[in-house]
């Protein structure tokens, strides 16, 4: 079935969108801005929307294929029973038909103060089978969107949206500067729900530019601010898509931030790319190997800061996710045993700092167990979920490429022995903090994004220790009872 691509806009009022300008320069805004699609409301459970018999509609679709994007609706199904749910999808289809759309964001929510999907799992099969076959007949798509956090609404039926429809487009309506808060309690609560495999590809999120109504950003600045984050997030992240509620109500520089902020390839496109066009470093294939294999190819040395030193505070932790740093250290001889034997030292203990692993071109040295938490992100929440890996950058380093293509290995392995997903539980430092590091990766272009290639190549190419049946002879001696099988 056709996927969405790109960056989206949705749209509630379209006549409202018409009144400030004609269709050509709308579409020319939305090129421009590198916008893939523009969503239009087409309905509320059985009612067809106004913007569907806007008598500009036909000569806006014209305008919007002179510049590459492509016409969707949205609909918001109620299915209070059988019946209901049977007709809305007939009704949907035919919107679809007459309305020439490419496709149909199915918007299902369910609210104390607004139930709208209104039906059980029955209901939503039975509306959502008709009409994902019907849009796939026609060659048009389907996106779902819904709750940014799942877990909130235990009463919403997510199983058969996720069954019928591939791409997930979650309202992470933040409202302040700082979008990666709740794009990472999203990322967690659907993460339970989608398989690890298809995240990175099944994932696309919805940002929020909206200047009024329910979740209104409180200035230009914040909302310029927070879209700009919003959108290397979704880099980082390897989404190779999203979208953005909504251009009724958007403010008219976001068009501008638009416009200078290309959306990224994903990163199944940027780990296909050949050597010769990446910018850091250049990482190999690999090839598959088990964990002990990836643990003796990594080379750790166990040097751990004492039980009782200030900057190891011994308290527990069950990580979640995986934090990337730049020691910040040119100095010659600056390597991971050198800031193994600084975090033993004084001066870590006076100045509180600490990480789980420090990466050079021939070694980790591995300073904190793993279960334990370290002080490395200057966020209480980053400390007690977060292992820190240190990626060296001293001057006289004899192999930059090897030091990082062991940090994206060393990655991928506490990554695959966790049960974290690759890549969005690994994280920059500054995510948590703000702070610019990792500042290597960060200052070359593509950077972050060709890291976390390798760290996805790896974590692919990685597999369990095959471990042998072992039969105990009748009468073992140990047991002295009857055959034992391990």
């Amino acid at each position: 079935m056709k996927r969405t691509a790109g960056r989206n806009v949705f749209v509630t009022d379209l006549a409202k969108v018409l009144k400030k300008m004609d269709g050509a320069a709308f579409a020319d805004r939305l090129g421009k801005a590198g916008m893939k699609g523009v969503w239009i409301r087409a309905g509320r459970g059985p009612d067809r929307d106004a913007n569907l018999t806007n008598p500009k509609l036909v000569s806006l679709r014209t305008e919007l294929r002179k510049v590459g994007v492509e016409l969707w609706g949205w609909h918001v199904p109620f299915c209070a029973d059988q019946p209901a749910a049977s007709d809305e999808a007939s009704k949907v289809l035919k919107w679809a038909d007459d309305a020439d759309l490419a496709g149909m964001a199915v918007d299902a929510e369910r609210t104390p103060e607004s139930p709208r999907f209104r039906g059980t799992n029955r209901e939503a099969v039975t509306y959502l089978k008709a009409l994902t076959k019907g849009l796939d007949a026609s060659g048009r798509g389907v996106a779902f969107s819904s709750h940014d956090q799942p877990p909130l609404h235990s009463n919403m039926p997510f199983g058969p949206f996720l069954d019928y429809i591939e791409d997930v487009c979650p309202q992470v309506y933040y409202t302040s500067a700082k979008p990666q808060i709740r794009l990472r309690k999203s990322i967690d609560g659907y993460k339970a729900l989608i398989p690890a495999a298809d995240f990175a590809s099944r994932y696309k999120p919805t940002g929020n530019i909206t200047m009024t109504e329910d979740v209104a950003m409180p200035d230009v600045a914040t909302c310029l601010a927070a879209t700009s984050k919003f959108l290397d997030l979704v880099s980082d992240g390897g989404f190779g898509s999203c979208s953005f509620w909504c251009a009724d109500n958007a403010p008219d520089e976001i068009w501008k931030l638009f416009a200078h902020t290309p959306l990224a390839a994903p990163q199944a496109a940027l780990a296909a790319k050949p050597a010769s066009t990446r910018s850091i470093p250049a990482f190999a294939e690999g090839k598959p190997m088990n964990l002990d294999a990836a643990q003796l190819q990594l080379n750790i040395v166990q040097d751990y800061v004492p039980e009782g030193n200030s900057n190891r505070p011994g308290t527990r932790m069950s990580a979640t996710s995986i934090t990337i740093h730049n020691t910040d250290n040119s100095s010659r001889g600056a390597n991971a045993a050198a800031h193994a034997r600084y975090m033993k030292g004084p001066d870590a203990q006076k100045r509180q700092v600490s990480w789980h692993f420090t990466v050079d071109d021939k070694y980790v040295y591995q300073s904190i167990p793993t279960n334990e938490m370290a002080w490395h992100t200057a966020t209480r929440q980053g400390n007690e979920t977060s292992i820190g890996i240190e990626i060296c950058m001293h001057s006289d380093m004899a192999d930059v490429d090897a030091c990082y293509d062991r940090a994206a290995l060393l990655t991928a392995w506490l990554a695959y022995r966790l049960g974290m997903h690759v890549p969005s539980n690994v994280y920059q430092h500054h995510d948590w903090s703000g702070k610019n590091c990792p500042r290597v990766l960060r200052a070359k272009k593509n950077g972050w994004t060709d890291f976390l290639a390798s760290v996805q190549n790896h974590f692919r190419n990685l597999g369990p220790v095959d471990a042998p049946m072992i039969a105990l002879p009748k009468g073992d001696h140990h047991h002295g009872g009857p055959a034992a099988q391990a």
